[in-house]
């Protein structure tokens, strides 16, 4: 997928898509942000736009077969599944309400204790909020000439046996330097950010990963892992870090771009199944796959499954939830949830086209 260093300045044109259960769409237009240029541009304000897809889906039409019902309007069904939707505005739909945080929120990452959000705000400065939208606190200022995306949570207990120290950071992509990863203390105010070290895996013959053209950092488990995507030329491909193993990782999904990463099963003892899901490009259209891999080792991933197989136009930043049971994603008609095994009908969660997460405990 050459070219997907752009989509860290800002969203890509997002369209109304067929599901495992086919929509039928007319028309597309932009959602969310421009689309950028890449390098070090200066950070730029997104703002929302009406979709002008019209999206219906069989699956909502009635028993007896009559004409399919479109997506309804003010839908907010965000009620106790954990997902949040922020559309570039100051507000996140979260928990069937509309929070308010006072500033414009992009790419908003979720505590894994869920009561602590961090976003990119409309200067393109790096902020952390309560889940209410109080105690905003402006982690690092954006000094201008750079675009900031992306940030994630990296919080970790110690383990004493294994000499490991506790971790309480947020990592996040800028442009600078060729699109690099940098990272500052949960706790900052006004901290100088970091440049995130990226060693490879250890070994006779190992290759450690590209230092330049990663974005969309995703954090995920008890044990600091993540993966990124990574930009060449020619192709983006999502790298795992696994932070556990002191900084160690590697090339872990190719042809793949936009992860989001959760570990599933995890213990006090276990990391558990890691769990990507990402989109990857089918003939003329982009799909959201899930996939597991191997993050201590490298080794080789389970066969992707294709989440959209009937997509008739993209499917966009997608989002896993802690179990690993439901995935969401965007389209220009709003956002689709949908079972990570493929199963059951997809169903909207808002007609409001936006950047969908998950907020754990919620």
């Amino acid at each position: 997928m050459a070219g997907q260093g752009s989509k860290m300045w800002a969203r890509a044109a997002m369209c109304a898509a067929a599901l495992v259960t086919p929509l039928v769409v007319s028309g597309c237009q932009s959602a969310t942000n421009a689309t950028g240029t890449g390098g070090a541009a200066a950070p730029q304000a997104g703002g929302s736009s009406t979709p002008s897809a019209v999206v219906s889906t069989s699956a909502s039409a009635g028993a007896s077969g009559g004409t399919p019902t479109s997506a309804p309007s003010q839908l907010n069904a965000t009620t106790g599944n954990g997902i949040t939707v922020s559309d570039g505005g100051s507000k996140i739909l979260m928990n069937g309400k509309a929070v308010d945080f006072g500033t414009q929120v992009h790419d908003p990452s979720w505590s894994p204790d869920g009561t602590r959000v961090v976003f990119i705000d409309g200067s393109g400065s790096l902020v952390v909020a309560n889940a209410d939208g109080s105690g905003r606190t402006e982690a690092a200022h954006n000094p201008g000439g750079q675009t900031w995306s992306h940030p994630t949570w990296q919080t970790t207990q110690a383990d004493t046996a294994d000499g490991m120290p506790a971790r309480n950071n947020i990592f996040f992509a800028s442009s600078v330097g060729g699109t690099t990863l940098w990272e500052v203390p949960t706790t900052a105010h006004d901290a100088q950010p970091t440049q995130l070290t990226l060693n490879g895996y250890s070994g006779e013959g190992s290759t450690p990963p590209p230092a330049k053209g990663n974005t969309w950092p995703a954090g995920g488990g008890k044990f600091g892992g993540a993966v990124y995507e990574h930009d060449s030329a020619t192709s983006s491909d999502v790298y795992v870090r696994d932070n556990y193993l002191r900084q160690q990782g590697g090339l872990a999904i190719k042809n793949a771009a936009e992860p989001d990463y959760v570990l599933v099963g995890t213990s006090s003892t276990s990391e558990g199944a890691p769990e990507v899901v990402f989109v990857r490009q089918v003939g003329a259209h982009k799909h959201v796959f899930v996939e597991s891999i191997q993050t201590s080792t490298g080794g080789a991933p389970s066969a992707a499954r294709d989440l959209t197989p009937n997509a008739t136009t993209d499917c966009t930043e997608p989002a896993i939830s802690p179990d690993g049971k439901t995935v969401v994603f965007s389209t220009s008609s709003g956002v689709v949830t949908v079972a990570a095994d493929g199963s059951g009908t997809p169903a909207f969660v808002t007609n409001t086209p936006g950047f969908p997460a998950f907020r754990p405990g919620s």
